[in-house]
């Protein structure tokens, strides 16, 4: 993993909890740039695709790395901590919008991480919300082991990324509001785009990467990929939700994996601070357990001032996430590899 890039995730992943600080108090966190950082999901997605090819593309392509010992890899990854979340989102009641009563169907899709190809929130979002995300992720670890030669040739990529982007423009026009969510955020078809245009970005990266950069010059480009960011995300609430939902923030989001995936600038320096690279290794925790922290103890800091709620919160995910990283998904990944052994 790229140092900066796993720090950033530890960014992204904070973006996203400040969108669900609403359910902390939705007076004091209703502004629309605490709301925006959902699109933290969209940059894991674009990040997931590039990491994947970074770690991936050549070993799977000479055999040295086969396509049951990557699924095992990837299974091994997201499915320990979404299953013990989804127990405890049971226990708890579930998040965000909860299903009552709690039906097999809604158990058995969430389980098997296929609940968000049903455009209704009682599916996509029931029990543990969040995980709506790793249905897109398993679909993206299916096929990237068979679509080898798509993923290998930057040309196709692009055509893909290109003729998504006419999709969605003409389709979400066509799409009834109450479906634009179901249809263009959480569907793990009309999010393969995304991963798709990780990879694309990896490729990029491969052709860029021994570019001979001044530290000054990669420290402005590191300065204007986070400046382009900011102005498309301030700038989102004139975009169509369904733009913002597919390809409204890929060009900046773009900009910055490419930027800081180099390194070499002062942002990157920052970046590679120890602090925010356990941050990003322990963020797909703070990612899956924090609306369950949030509805576990809302009710007893309900009475505490916004801010002081929201810190204790903050601090509760962050300890569970670090403790379940290093004394559950760990070991848990370890074991999942031991018993799949080839």
């Amino acid at each position: 993993m790229i140092d900066t890039l796993t720090s950033l995730r530890l960014i992204f992943a904070l973006m996203v909890f400040a969108s669900h600080l609403c359910m902390i108090n939705e007076a004091a966190f209703s502004g629309h740039i605490l709301k925006e950082g959902y699109v933290g999901v969209s940059f894991f997605f674009i990040l997931s695709g590039f990491i994947i090819a970074h770690n991936y593309t050549a070993k799977l392509t000479d055999g040295s790395c086969s396509r049951k010992r990557f699924w095992v890899a990837r299974i091994a990854r997201i499915y320990p901590l979404h299953l013990l979340t989804l127990v405890a989102a049971i226990f708890i009641g579930g998040t965000f919008v909860a299903t009552q009563p709690l039906s097999w169907a809604h158990l058995f899709t969430s389980a098997t991480l296929t609940n968000a190809y049903i455009p209704r929130s009682d599916f996509f979002f029931a029990l543990n919300a969040p995980a709506w995300s790793l249905c897109c992720e398993q679909l993206f670890y299916i096929l990237f082991p068979m679509a080898l030669p798509i993923a290998r040739s930057p040309k196709k990529l692009a055509i893909i990324a290109v003729t998504a982007v006419a999709v969605a423009a003409v389709g979400s026009t066509f799409t009834p509001e109450q479906y634009i969510k179901g249809v263009w955020y959480t569907n793990p078809i009309t999010r393969l785009p995304d991963f798709v245009v990780g990879v694309f970005l990896w490729h990029a990266y491969q052709r860029i990467k021994e570019i001979d950069i001044s530290r000054c010059a990669a420290s402005l480009m590191e300065i204007s990929a986070v400046l382009l960011f900011a102005v498309f995300y301030i700038y989102a609430e004139d975009i169509p939700k369904a733009y913002r939902y597919s390809f409204y923030y890929w060009a900046p989001m773009a900009a910055i994996i490419l930027t800081f995936a180099l390194q070499r600038g002062i942002l990157s320096k920052a970046l590679k601070a120890k602090l925010l690279i356990t941050g990003g290794e322990i963020s797909y925790g703070i990612y899956l357990i924090q609306l369950l922290v949030i509805t576990a103890i809302d009710s007893h800091i309900e009475t505490l001032p916004p801010i002081a709620a929201a810190a204790i919160a903050l601090s509760a995910i962050t300890a569970i996430s670090y403790l379940s990283y290093n004394y559950f998904e760990k070991p848990m990944n370890r074991l999942i590899k031991r018993c799949f052994k080839e």
